[in-house]
C-alpha cells in the first residue's frame, strides 16, 4: 500500500516537474529580427530582414505578421524542425494568401503570394512541440514600401476543351489565350487529379503585359498524357514576388499512340514493255492502340507514271495531316511532281487496332527508262514515314 502511494504520488507531481523543466528550459527563445526595414518593389533595390530564433526541442514552427493596414498575414505554417540554435528565416514580404478568401469568395489557389502593404507589423513566431506544449515570442519589422499590385491572368480559355491526342488531326489539339496584366515571368504547366505536373513548354519565361495565345497538345516527349481530367496552368510572378495562378480544365480522351507495321510486299511482274503495268500488293496491321485514319483513293486504284496523289480528282487527295495511307516510291526516274512515295492508296476504311488489310493498286509505266526500283512505305501524313523502303522489286522496261 504504501508503495502504491508514493507512485501515485510520483504520477500527481509529473505535470509539476515538467512544467518546471519547462520554465528552466523554454522551447522557442532568441527571436528577433536582423535588418527590421522591409522594401519590396522589384527594382534591384529591394530589402529584406531575417527573423532569428531556437529552439531546445523538436517543434513545428508557425510564423506570420500580425498588424499593418490589412491585419494577419501567414508566412510559414506548422514547419517541424528539429532543436538547433539560430535558426534564420528570411522575410521577403511575401505571403501565402491561401487563408483568405477572394473578394467573390472563392478560395485562392495555394500556390499563390501577394506582398505585403506597407505598414508597421510584429512577427510572431510560434513553436509547437510534440507533447503539444506552446509559446509564442514576436519582434517588429516595417514594410516602408511595396508592390502589392499582382499581375492577373484575365480572359482564359480552352477551345475545346476536350481533345484525343492520337495524331489523327481530330481535335487533337487545344487552343488556349488569356491575357496577362503586368509583366511578369511565366510558367505553363498541366497537373492531373492528383497535381502532378507536366510542363507544356513554357518555364519561367520573362512576358510582357499583353494577349497571348498557346496550344497544347496532350504531348509529353512524344507520347500522350493519360486520358483524364488536367487543369492547364498559367503561373505568373512578378519581380517583387507576387504570383497569380490560373487554371481551366481540359479532358484528354482517347489518347495514344498509333502505330502500324507493314507485313507483305508484293511488286509484279519485274519485266514489262513501255506503257505496260504493274501490280503492287502491300499488307498493312495496326500496331498500336488507337484507330488509324485513312483517306482515299481507295485500294484498286490505278496510276500513271506521271501522275501523283497530288494530281488525281482535282487535288482531292493532296496531304492531310494524321491521315495514314501505302505509299510506292521509285528510283530510276525522275520523281513524279517532286514528293515522296508519289503513288498512294488509303486502306479502303480506317483501321482499328489490331486489324489488318491487304492494299492493292496499279502503276502504267510511260516513263522511258530500261530499269527502274519499285519500293513501299507507310506514310502518316504531315508526321513522317513508316517502314521507309520495304519490299524493294527491280522492273526492266523494253521499248
Amino acid at each position: 500500500m504504501r508503495r502504491g502511494g508514493a507512485l501515485l504520488a510520483l504520477l500527481a507531481s509529473l505535470p509539476v516537474l515538467l512544467a518546471s523543466c519547462r520554465a528552466g528550459e523554454p522551447l522557442l527563445s532568441g527571436v528577433q529580427a536582423t535588418g527590421a526595414a522591409l522594401r519590396i518593389m522589384g527594382d534591384g533595390s529591394d530589402q529584406t530582414a531575417i527573423i532569428h530564433y531556437s529552439l531546445s526541442r523538436p517543434a513545428a514552427v508557425s510564423v506570420w505578421l500580425a498588424g499593418g493596414p490589412n491585419g494577419q498575414f501567414l508566412i510559414r505554417d506548422q514547419q517541424h524542425r528539429p532543436p538547433g540554435q539560430d535558426y534564420q528565416l528570411t522575410l521577403d514580404g511575401t505571403y501565402e494568401p491561401a487563408s483568405t478568401p477572394t473578394g467573390d469568395g472563392t478560395p485562392r489557389d495555394p500556390l499563390e503570394r501577394r506582398v505585403v502593404p506597407p505598414g508597421q507589423y510584429q512577427v510572431r513566431v510560434e513553436a509547437v512541440d510534440d507533447r503539444g506544449y506552446r509559446e509564442e515570442a514576436a519582434t517588429d519589422v516595417a514594410v516602408i514600401e511595396a508592390d502589392v499590385e499582382a499581375p492577373r491572368i484575365e480572359e482564359l480559355v480552352a477551345q475545346p476543351d476536350l481533345i484525343s491526342p492520337n495524331f489523327d488531326a481530330i481535335d487533337d489539339v487545344a487552343q488556349i489565350s488569356f491575357r496577362l496584366t503586368k509583366d511578369a515571368r511565366v510558367s505553363i504547366y498541366a497537373t492531373d487529379e492528383q497535381g502532378r505536373k507536366a510542363y507544356v513548354g513554357v518555364r519561367d519565361e520573362k512576358r510582357k503585359a499583353g494577349a497571348y495565345a498557346e496550344t497544347w497538345d496532350g504531348v509529353v516527349n512524344e507520347r500522350p498524357l493519360r486520358d483524364g481530367l488536367y487543369y492547364y496552368t498559367v503561373e505568373a510572378r512578378d519581380a517583387a514576388g507576387n504570383v497569380t495562378v490560373g487554371r481551366i480544365p481540359i479532358r484528354l480522351d482517347a489518347g495514344g499512340v498509333p502505330k502500324a507495321k507493314i507485313t507483305w510486299v508484293h511488286i509484279a511482274p519485274r519485266q514489262i514493255l513501255l506503257g505496260g503495268v504493274v501490280h503492287v500488293e502491300v499488307g498493312v496491321r495496326n500496331i498500336g492502340d488507337t484507330v488509324i485514319r485513312t483517306q482515299g483513293p481507295d485500294p484498286g486504284y490505278g496510276y500513271n507514271s506521271y501522275e501523283s496523289f497530288g494530281s488525281i480528282a482535282d487535288g482531292q487527295y493532296i496531304d492531310r495531316a494524321g491521315f495514314w495511307r501505302v505509299g510506292i516510291d521509285w528510283q530510276g526516274a525522275p520523281i513524279t511532281a517532286g514528293a515522296r512515295y508519289p503513288y498512294r492508296w488509303g486502306f479502303g476504311h480506317d483501321l482499328a487496332p489490331g486489324e489488318e488489310v491487304l492494299v492493292q493498286g496499279t502503276i502504267e509505266i510511260l516513263h522511258r527508262v530500261s530499269k527502274i526500283w519499285l519500293y513501299a512505305g507507310l506514310v502518316q501524313e504531315g508526321h513522317r514515314y513508316y517502314d521507309d523502303g520495304v519490299g524493294r522489286a527491280q522492273v526492266e522496261v523494253s521499248f
